[in-house]
């Protein structure tokens, strides 16, 4: 079995999407505080994903990190 080398690959963060349910997990939130993240503007608008599934940029999701630890 060959290996393929090891390589780095560069993706800007708005390329990388995380689902509500990632964030629900990750951060112990629940439906209900994400859909207030959204009124209050902390997160954008979600974008569909897939069908029932919607995300958020990963940089804004990141900024969540800043928050919850703060």
């Amino acid at each position: 079995m060959k290996f393929i080398a090891k390589r780095e690959v560069k993706i800007a963060d708005e390329d990388i999407f995380i689902s509500k349910l990632a964030i629900q997990k990750h951060f112990g939130f629940s439906s209900y505080l994400v859909g207030k993240l959204v009124k209050e503007e902390t997160l954008s608008e979600p974008v569909k994903l897939a069908q029932k599934v919607t995300g958020w940029p990963l940089s804004e999701v990141k900024q969540l990190n800043q928050i919850s630890t703060s």
